[in-house]
């Protein structure tokens, strides 16, 4: 690998012990990907931040980083962590995990990295553009960095996409280069892709069968940005897929390569019904609702306060909305969460269904709209699922 004068005086320890590790990290990657030279990022997107995924082990790695003081070169911010940060004893968040989730944030926010916690930073201000060449490392956020807005990122690991944004380099490779990022396989979608549930069906589909396959989606007619991330989170959840294309929708579709083409496929109303089918696994009653997966928009949050009307959640029943802080906190989005709460719904900022310990601890049966939810909640056996559309959740559980 080719390495500039600075670069290699990283690698080489000039920069401190710290800088060295971490550049070596990244060369290494490289090196193991075929990648000729590192390439300068504009941002980072961070993960390994709920104490619940990443467990003890993450404080040596810290205090060797905090012995050089080392800070992010690129703007930065924080996937989600293991709990509300201010509401976590209301989730039913133990006081042990509550004290090192807050010393994982403490420690990241002293790189000088932004504590966004949320799956969804293009929802906070944080588009990236096109061509654009980052280190994102949240499967939905990467799947949406590369589709919707055309900007060009692998699904980095928690310690990698750490290493790129302290550095400002990433190993040129895989999805930064033109040429792997056309599609393989056309999907002709033969049914009604109505709901987000339709899509995240689809994602979830897709992926299943054709795990990390570029795909070139036609037929889709409606595309608003709620739609796109629930079809690429669940496809990145059941096939690490990170990129995709829409006809006549993505930024990049018009100009791919259709040379490379291999293989059509239909997506059909059977197809659709086998994952509804596959994830309708609870036979007595629900007792939580998740929603938010990948974050919550505004948007969803007015659809669910518009559909609830003047009707309270039943008695008995959970209904956590997860999304940003930063989002919870506009002067829109305050409209609908007293009168929300007040009807039995509860917001949670920071965290989400999958990277809290709470969900699995305390709760079995579970609706949900999100099949990347439902693939990641069940694929252990500790709770049961039904995946259904927002609008059969909220007719199911008001009153």
């Amino acid at each position: 690998m080719f390495l500039t004068k600075e670069q290699q005086m990283m690698l080489d320890g000039e920069y401190g012990f710290a800088i060295a590790k971490l550049t070596k990290l990244v060369v290494k990657i490289g090196e193991v990907n075929d990648a000729t030279k590192l390439i300068p990022i504009k941002n980072a997107q961070i993960a390994g931040v709920s104490y619940f995924t990443v467990g003890d082990p993450i404080f040596s790695f810290f205090n060797m980083l905090s012995k050089d003081k080392v800070k992010v070169s690129v703007p930065s911010w924080l996937n989600p962590a293991g709990m509300d940060m201010e509401r976590w004893e209301e989730m039913g968040v133990l006081e042990s995990f509550a004290d090192k989730q807050r010393r994982i944030i403490q420690h990241y926010k002293e790189m000088g990295i932004e504590t966004t916690l949320t799956c969804t930073p293009y929802l906070i201000g944080h588009q990236p553009k096109l061509g654009d060449h980052l280190a994102w490392s949240e499967s939905s956020a990467v799947s949406m960095a590369n589709a919707y807005y055309g900007a060009r990122t692998n699904r980095e690991g928690g310690p990698s996409s750490l290493a790129s944004a302290i550095i400002g380099y990433t190993a040129d490779y895989g999805l930064h280069k033109v040429e792997n990022r056309v599609p393989s396989i056309i999907v002709d979608v033969n049914t009604s892709t109505a709901n987000f549930s339709d899509f995240s069906a689809l994602g979830y589909w897709y992926g299943e069968k054709f795990h990390g396959v570029i795909p070139y989606f036609k037929g889709i007619k409606n595309t608003h940005i709620d739609q796109v991330k629930m079809l690429g989170a669940a496809m990145a959840a059941s096939g690490s897929v990170a990129h995709f294309h829409i006809e006549n929708h993505t930024p990049e579709a018009r100009k791919v390569d259709m040379n490379y083409v291999t293989n059509i496929v239909s997506f059909d109303e059977k197809d659709k019904k086998q994952v509804y089918d596959h994830f309708n696994q609870i036979k007595e009653d629900a007792n939580l609702v998740v929603i938010g997966c990948p974050h919550s928009s505004l948007e969803d949050i007015q659809y669910i306060h518009s559909t609830l009307g003047e009707k309270s959640i039943k008695e008995g029943i959970e209904f956590w909305i997860f999304s940003s802080q930063k989002l919870m906190q506009t002067d829109d989005a305050k409209k609908f969460l007293t009168n929300l709460e007040v009807k039995g719904v509860k917001i949670f900022t920071d965290t989400c269904m999958v990277v809290t310990p709470v969900i699995r601890r305390n709760y079995k049966n579970i609706l949900t709209n999100s099949a990347k939810a439902a693939f990641y909640l069940t694929r252990d056996g500790t709770n049961k699922v039904n995946l259904l559309s927002l609008f059969e959740i909220m007719e199911g559980v008001s009153e």
